[in-house]
Order: C-alpha cells, then structure tokens, then sequence
C-alpha cells in the first residue's frame, strides 16, 4: 500500500464515518449507541442502519480492536493537511511494530510525515543518537521492548505508549511524554541501595515437610548433582542432610572472615579507580548490566597479585571480556580512558548523575527530567512535578550529599537515646553503619532502638518519633513508617541545634530484642561485608537478614524449598559463632 492510497482510503473513510456519527445521534437510542460504539466495523454499521433494533452479532469477518482503533484513528486524523503546524518538524521517530496492528502503523507513519516527521524504517544501536523517540504498544513492558530491540538497558531516548502519538495528533500539538513513558517500576529511594527488605515468614522443615520433599524428587545421594559451594545446582537427598547437621565449608578465605583492617595490596590502583568511575556512570543511567559487569571486574583486579602488564593477562581475569580488557589494557598503557572522557563531556551523562543524587530520585526518573528539558537543580525546583520526598531532596540537595564529621553523627545518636530513654527506661539505641565502623565521616545515620526485656520496646516507634519532632529535631520526614516483620523503620531528615548546622539523613528502626543480634550485624555493614555472609550462609545450607539467623535451609536454584529453623542469636558474637567465622569488631568490617 502506497501512502497516496492510503491518503485516499483515510479521507473517504472519514467522510463516511461522519455522516454515519451524524446519523447515529440523531436516530438511535443509547443502548444502539452503545453497540453502534463497541462494533466500529462497517459491516456493524450498515446492519445497525438497515435493521435499526436487531440484535447484533459479532461474526469472524469483523475486524480486531486493534482494527476499530484504526479506523477510529483514520476518522480523528484524516483532516491533517499542508496547511496544518508541523508538529514533528525535525523528529527523527521509530515505530516499534510489536503488538501495534499494520493499519494502524502505517496511518501513524503517514501522520508523522504530514506533520513534517522523519520514520525510521529500521532500527539498530547506531539511531540512537538522532531518534528523537521510539513509539510502543500500550501494553508492551520495558524487558520486552529491551529484547526486541536487542538492547542491553533502557534506551537514552523517550519511549512513549502510542496513546501519546495518537493524543498528540489529535490534539495537533507535542503533549507532554511524562503520562505515557515507558516506565520501570521503582522503589521510593531507588537512588540509594539502603537496605534489603525480606519476609519474616519461616517454616521449620519438621519430619513430615521432610518426608514429602524426599518422596516428591526420590533423589538418592549417589544420583546428586548438589554441590555445596554451588547454589544453581539442584538439590537432592545430601543438602537435605547437610542442612540438618553441620556444614564441612571451610569460609577462612571469605571476605567477613578477614579483618578490613588488613587489606590485600591493590597493585592497579589507576585501573580499578577509573572502572568504578564507569561502574558508577552506568548506575546513574540505569545500565545496571554494565555496572554489575564492571564491579565484578574491579573485584577481580583488586585481587590480583601484581601490575596488569599485558592484555592478554586482563583478558585471563574472572569476569573480564575481550571489550573491558581493551579499556584495562588501555588505562594500563596511558593512563586513561577515551570512554571516561567522553562520560565526562556529556552532558546528559553529568545531568543524570546529578538527578540521580536527589533523594527519591531513580535513573528512571532522571531519564524523564532530563527528557522534559530540565538540566539543573534550579530547573527541578521551578518546573518537575515533584513527590514530596523529592521536594524535601531538591531542597536540602547540597546539605543531604555533604557528608558529616563523625562526633556529629555521634550527637545525633545522644539525641535519640536520651529521647528514647525519657520515653522508656533501659532501653538500647545504637547508631550503626559507617559511624559504628568508626569513620571519619558518615552519609546518614542509623540508630536501632530495642528492650532487653523483649517488650518494652512495643509502643515505643510513634511515641519516640513524635517527640524528637515536637522539639524540633526532625525536621522533614521522608517515610513516616516502613514496617518489615516485626521491625519499623523511620525515614527523614534531622538537625542539631546551633548555628551553622546541617540537615541530616536520619533513620530510625525499633527492632525486638531477639532480632538485636541479627539486626546489629545487618545496619552495621559493610555492603560488602553483608554480601560475603549471605553468601557463606547459603554454602552452608542456611540464610541471614535482619531478622534472623536460620539454618536447615533447602535450596532449589534460586528458590527456597524450606525456609529453615532459626537460630537464637541474642549478640553479634553468637552470628559468627554459628557460621564458625571468627568474631570481627565493627572497625574490621569496612570492606
């Protein structure tokens, strides 16, 4: 079909679908009405017209929803001509098909090239840089759309839902993309990688469980393919029995059971500070393959006993391909990187790491800014649409980045004791993260609040909150209360008394005591130290969060088959001990 046809076909059919609207509305009743809009076939059309009150039935040869949205499309835009504004002058747009029925495709393509629009025919990486947006389906979802454009990320263009481009020809003007990108579902901080939220719920593998699991697989011990040091694989009769009794791993040579204190020389300083400058890059546009792919790779080159002389000795690095040896390589020999530089001198790259710092902003949502037109704090602050959360991050934007001394996070904690202590004598509030691993400087702070007695500390979340913001110290709240399991976690913003003070970020998690221990390890960090004991744990058959210590775990692939028994770990030490790792105090955990 020729777009001189298609021109032809899109007039007379709004010619006809107008008299017959006219018709309709002067002659039918509602409940015609209503079927005259739900069969917007012509063949629907001419039965309601030639035996007005018959019913009507749908027959194979009416056309698709998809079909009717066409025709309904042909109707609104058959009036587009020369003399209309060129709405899409200097738009470079690409349609993808998937889901979008072949009629209704090519009156978009003959609307956009009315409106002075370019279509790209073809897609491939190398468009990238002109398209101005890419055109789905409504229902297509952002991994689909990733696949079949075979792209590893969301791409750095607009991808809008068809019902944008259809609003925006109707309405002959560029509508707003905001209502219609494609979005990726975030968390309310997805900037930040606070803290892992996980299920409470846990079933002890009593005998019956047991017994049905072993009668359900019938997998003997000789037939097994289970390694303990290897979780993908399937479990069989012996992780059954291993998560029943103790564990043979040997984890000395585990990150959590070594002292940060001591860390192994780092003999490519100058390689691995300028892939975490990618790493990071990549996280604040939202690749977040490429970030995964990168740290692995500066793990891998931290670890290595001595200077990368050769590509071919990048290339033999765990986790490092035939592309990142070329940048290593390339650090290697000059001591920089092309790609960096050209991170560096982007603007839309700067841009995104600067959204990406305001509190309760994602990539996501950066991408979207910074698709809107907006370029500066200044920009969010007098045009975005902003959550609460992110009014409260634009407005303290320098304060919350600043980084605060430690004795300042120390009188931070003071004031929440002594708040806490007033409401309910004994009672424990501990700061936590980097401040209880005895840095110089911390981003925010985290204080756990609990009662030895295992009940006191009920009651106590609303009252202390309440109190530190009749005081005036908390100034802003960010998540008034985030409850996971038997813990609740206070969100916000807080300031000392005195000139020249600062806010601060502030959370607050009331836990019950027999979840202290576990929770202690868990807000203290590090990261990474965190990573290594979830990972000796799942070697050993059992599972650690912030709630508990379980063991008798199973495991098949990735999914838990029995949840495990817990552990009563009242301390820290009691943690270590039962994953038989030596105890290590906070300041040796800063890995």
């Amino acid at each position: 079909m020729d777009e001189e046809f298609i021109d032809t076909i899109s007039f007379f059919l709004g010619l006809i679908f107008t008299e017959i609207h006219k018709f309709k509305h002067k002659k039918m009743s509602a409940t015609e009405l209503n079927l005259f809009d739900k069969h917007f076939s012509m063949a629907s059309r001419k039965r309601i017209l030639e035996t007005k009150g018959n019913p009507i039935k749908r027959t194979k040869t009416e056309p698709s929803s998809d079909s009717v949205e066409s025709s309904k499309e042909c109707f609104a835009f058959n009036k587009v001509d020369s003399s209309e504004k060129k709405i899409f002058s200097n738009k470079y747009i690409y349609i993808l098909p998937a889901g979008i029925e072949k009629m209704r495709i090519n009156i978009f393509k003959n609307q956009i090239t009315k409106c002075g629009g370019t279509i790209y025919e073809q897609f491939d990486s190398t468009v990238l840089n002109t398209l101005s947006f890419i055109i789905v389906d409504d229902k297509m979802d952002t991994n689909r759309m990733c696949k079949l454009l075979h792209l590893e990320s969301y791409p750095t263009v607009p991808v809008v839902k068809s019902s944008w481009l259809s609003s925006c020809l109707r309405e002959k003007k560029i509508l707003p993309f905001e209502p219609y990108l494609l979005r990726i579902v975030e968390s309310h901080n997805d900037s930040t990688d606070n803290h892992l939220k996980s299920s409470t719920k846990a079933t002890s593998p009593g005998p019956s469980q047991l017994q049905t699991f072993l009668n359900k697989n019938k997998i003997s011990d000789s037939n097994s393919n289970y390694s303990s040091s290897d979780e993908e694989k399937e479990a069989g009769i012996k992780p059954v029995i291993e998560a029943l009794t103790n564990s043979k791993v040997k984890p000395e040579k585990w990150i959590c059971a070594q002292s940060s204190k001591n860390p192994k020389p780092n003999f490519n300083t100058n390689i691995t500070d300028m892939l975490e400058e990618m790493a990071k890059t990549y996280e604040s546009t939202n690749d977040k393959w490429r970030a995964f792919g990168y740290q692995k790779a500066i793990k891998a080159i931290r670890n290595y006993p001595k200077p990368i002389t050769s590509w071919e000795e990048a290339k033999s690095l765990p986790g490092v391909g035939g592309r990142l040896a070329d940048k290593i390589w390339e650090i290697a020999q000059s001591g920089e990187l092309r790609k960096l530089k050209e991170f560096e001198s982007c603007e839309m790259t700067q841009v995104l790491k600067l959204f990406t710092n305001v509190w309760g902003a994602g990539p996501q949502t950066a991408l979207a800014w910074y698709q809107q037109g907006l370029r500066t704090i200044d920009d969010l602050k007098q045009k975005a649409h902003l959550t609460s959360q992110q009014k409260v991050g634009v407005r303290l934007y320098d304060e919350l980045l600043d980084r605060m001394p430690r004795e300042e996070a120390g009188e931070i904690e003071k004031v929440v004791r002594e708040a806490a202590e007033s409401i309910q004598e004994g009672i424990i509030a501990q700061a936590c993260g980097s401040y209880r691993r005895g840095k110089a400087t911390c981003g925010d702070v985290d204080v756990l609040v609990t009662h030895p007695d295992g009940k006191s500390h009920k009651g106590i979340f609303f009252k202390l909150i309440t109190k530190l913001k009749e005081s005036g110290f908390l100034t802003d709240d960010l998540v008034s209360v985030e409850q996971t399991g038997n813990q609740k976690k206070y969100l916000g913003v807080c300031k000392l008394e005195g000139p020249n003070r600062k806010h601060r970020r502030l959370d607050i998690i009331v836990v019950p005591y027999s979840e202290y221990g576990c929770a202690l390890v868990y807000f203290t960090g590090s990261a990474h130290f965190n990573r290594s004991l979830r990972h000796l744990c799942k070697t050993q058959n059992m599972s650690l969060n912030e709630h508990a210590l379980k063991i008798g775990v199973v495991r098949k692939g990735a999914d838990k088959i029995y949840e495990g028994t817990i552990v009563q770990t009242p301390t820290e030490e009691s943690v270590f001990e039962a994953l038989k790792i030596p105890y290590r105090p906070p300041e040796e955990r800063d890995h």
